[in-house]
């Protein structure tokens, strides 16, 4: 335990405290009084995110008096924050109650996890997509209650497409090759030198699994890792979706896209640098605030051989099973995720509610009309295989990235991909 309270102290210092302006106590977090229990939440917000969920304890505290919440915000580097909860549970950390945990945790994160099938009925739990309650129980246990939810969709300048001829957005990767060239060089023929046809993430981290198992699931090259625990990186289809992706760097992408994760891409998307953009649904309320406010639209992913594929997202919430208030713990988890705490984060940050009515919500529709058919991108969203890897997803996750990754910088993709089919199935032990 020496080591994570050195960790944890060292993270501490980018760590903020939420608590109505309050400071916890230097060593001891518990604090508690008879009459009130303290409870320490471990998200991942930042921004107006951060903002939002803050409002959303304070209305919890108003409402329970006899809790008061911490939050710490976890490192924003994906790995690390996986590290450090993966550290902290493995050594039974007792002083964190809630964990907000990506829906590719659930598997790792099972074991160290409260049942939330004891705090939850069946009939609250059919209220969400049953492909995310699926997702969340492993051997029959609740790990998470979902939270919110996610797919990416295409992001496109309505402005621009009316204004070089296009009827429509691309429903194929061909037509936003197309389309994506056309406009970037009209742009700059009128002096915008900085003007980019298609931003994406292609930095090596989750974000650029996400995206390739995107293109690679659309060609029809499948998944990384098959039914029987398998890499599958080099088929055709697969090798020739990441080709095409490579192709795309310094021609309708920036070469520094290959450096940029959901951040960048939405700060070019945003200053009107880019006609079309690949990103998750809170990127529209963020566009909203933007110069570009009014001249943007949103569709589903363009399509190849194999249809169209948006790769499934979104965070959920855990208690750990060391917590010393699993009871006033669940309390908090199933308020965050109540309706009316999803469809709130639904208008104001456009995150793509759990619960399948919010999707026939006017207000919500009204906030981010393209939620009217969001519903069956989530259907039918692309899983990455989490369970399949369980607690070597993460490995199995970065051995894809990076071999993905060498593509774009210009490798061999067959000697590229096949280092990494290497590298998975040394992970997966086949």
């Amino acid at each position: 335990m020496d080591r994570l309270k050195s960790r944890l102290l060292l993270l501490s210092i980018a760590f903020l405290m939420v608590f109505c302006g309050g400071s916890p106590p230097a060593e001891d977090t518990s604090g508690e009084t008879e009459d009130q229990v303290t409870l320490i939440f471990a998200g991942a917000p930042s921004g107006r995110e951060l903002e939002v969920t803050v409002e959303a304890l304070r209305r919890f505290m108003t409402a329970n008096p006899d809790i008061r919440v911490y939050m710490r915000p976890t490192p924003d580097f994906y790995p690390e924050r996986l590290k450090l909860f993966q550290d902290l549970l493995a050594d039974g950390f007792p002083d964190i109650d809630v964990y907000q945990i990506d829906v590719v945790w659930t598997s790792a994160m099972a074991e160290h996890a409260v049942d939330l099938k004891q705090y939850v009925s069946e009939t609250d739990l059919q209220q969400h997509f049953a492909t995310i309650v699926d997702n969340n129980t492993v051997d029959g246990k609740l790990v998470g209650l979902p939270w919110f939810t996610d797919a990416p969709a295409l992001f496109y300048r309505s402005d621009l497409l009316e204004k070089y001829g296009f009827e429509g957005p691309p429903t194929s990767w061909d037509e936003l090759e197309l389309m994506a060239s056309r406009i970037q060089a009209g742009e700059r023929r009128e002096g915008n030198l900085g003007f980019w046809g298609y931003v994406w993430q292609g930095l090596a981290y989750e974000g650029l699994t996400c995206n390739a198992l995107e293109w690679q699931a659309s060609a029809g090259g499948g998944n990384f890792l098959d039914a029987e625990g398998k890499p599958s990186l080099r088929n055709s289809k697969a090798q020739q979706a990441f080709n095409r992706a490579a192709n795309w760097v310094g021609r309708i992408s920036p070469p520094a896209v290959i450096e940029w994760a959901e951040e960048e891409s939405l700060l070019s998307w945003r200053r009107g640098d880019a006609a079309f953009m690949r990103n998750w649904s809170y990127a529209y309320a963020d566009s909203k605030r933007s110069p570009i406010a009014q001249k943007f639209d949103v569709t589903k992913m363009p399509q190849g051989e194999g249809g169209t594929a948006a790769v499934l997202g979104g965070w959920q919430l855990m208690v750990s099973k060391y917590s010393r208030h699993p009871d006033a713990a669940a309390r908090l988890i199933r308020f965050l995720a109540s309706e009316e705490e999803q469809k709130r984060r639904a208008i104001e940050i456009s995150h793509s509610p759990t619960l399948k009515s919010l999707y026939e919500d006017p207000e919500v529709l009204e906030a981010v009309p393209f939620f009217r058919d969001f519903d069956q991108t989530l259907l039918y969203a692309v899983r990455r295989p989490s369970s399949r890897a369980a607690t070597k997803y993460g490995e199995v996750s970065e051995a894809y990235w990076s071999a993905v990754q060498r593509v774009l910088r210009g490798g061999n993709s067959a000697i590229e991909l096949r280092q990494g089919e290497r590298r998975i199935a040394e992970i997966m032990g086949n």
